[in-house]
């Protein structure tokens, strides 16, 4: 395949994400070229919170190139709307018999007039893993929006949004009711999710139970988690949202996450996985 052949991020971000990690990876040419050929040079990009300068980026593929070793790339999800995109993949690298080391990815993307990626807000966590296992690439199916699925209709002038029609609205009303002890935690819960939903906090999955006895814990601690809605996107019955929170407001504790979603017919929150900067310890 030519470098003409290739897709821009604009045009297909999912086959833009395959072909830039096969090129800057498996690829001969000079990672500068890699690079521009995807991405704006003078763009703006962060890795878990931090700026990364195109020399450092450079230099990050070139490390990579020089491991010698076969990658794999699994899609788990891609949401786009207009020239904005966010994804969440999983990169998996061959170590000794069946180990390998797996970097959990999610990026939010900003797309270019001529289709290249000019902004990025990433997420990256790399931990050892064992060949044929965890989540693989389903982004060619699960991860679509569900067929019939209607955007959310425009709100009604003065009426209270439902989670459907704003995820940032679903962010700061669950986490404000969640931590407020007037609410009952399962009415907080049972208010945005529906009974059967899932989260999945950092690698730990959680029901329903497992969710409100977290609720409670915080509680009892008298915390609270303020929210800062970034950025949000949807797509179908999906959504993606970046935020901020930190415990009790306090800027030492602050804390980006990444989350990913999708919703039910009735507007709550069946499935949403929260991806958290590593090292940070809370839920």
């Amino acid at each position: 395949m030519s470098s003409t052949d290739r897709p821009t991020a604009a045009e297909d971000f999912a086959g833009y994400l395959r072909a830039y990690h096969s090129d800057a990876i498996d690829g001969d040419e000079p990672v500068e070229e890699v690079w521009d050929r995807y991405h704006l040079p003078h763009g703006t990009h962060r890795v878990n919170g931090r700026v990364w300068d195109r020399k450092k980026i450079l230099s990050s593929l070139r490390s990579r190139r020089s491991l010698d070793a076969p990658f794999e790339l699994h899609l788990h999800e891609v949401i786009v709307e207009g020239r904005r995109a966010a994804a969440r993949y999983t990169i998996g690298t061959p170590m000794m018999w069946k180990l390998q080391s797996a970097t959990d990815a999610a990026v939010f993307a900003e797309l270019a007039e001529d289709g290249r990626v000019v902004r990025t807000d990433a997420f990256s966590s790399t931990r050892p893993g064992w060949s044929g296992t965890g989540e693989r690439d389903s982004f060619d199916g699960a991860a679509r929006p569900a067929p019939g699925t209607a955007p959310a209709p425009p709100p009604v002038a003065g009426a209270e949004p439902t989670p459907a029609q704003d995820p940032a609205h679903y962010l700061r009303a669950y986490y404000a009711a969640g931590y407020d002890p007037a609410v009952p935690a399962a009415e907080a819960h049972d208010r945005f999710h529906t009974p059967d939903a899932l989260h999945q906090v950092g690698g730990k999955v959680m029901q329903r139970s497992g969710v409100l006895k977290a609720l409670e814990d915080e509680r009892k601690r008298g915390h609270v988690y303020p929210v800062e809605v970034h950025e949000t996107l949807r797509e179908g019955n999906r959504f993606a949202a970046r935020y901020t929170t930190s415990r009790d407001g306090k800027s030492k504790r602050s804390q980006e996450v990444f989350a990913f979603g999708e919703f039910a017919p009735d507007g709550r929150v069946r499935l949403v996985r929260f991806l958290l900067e590593p090292g940070y310890g809370a839920a």
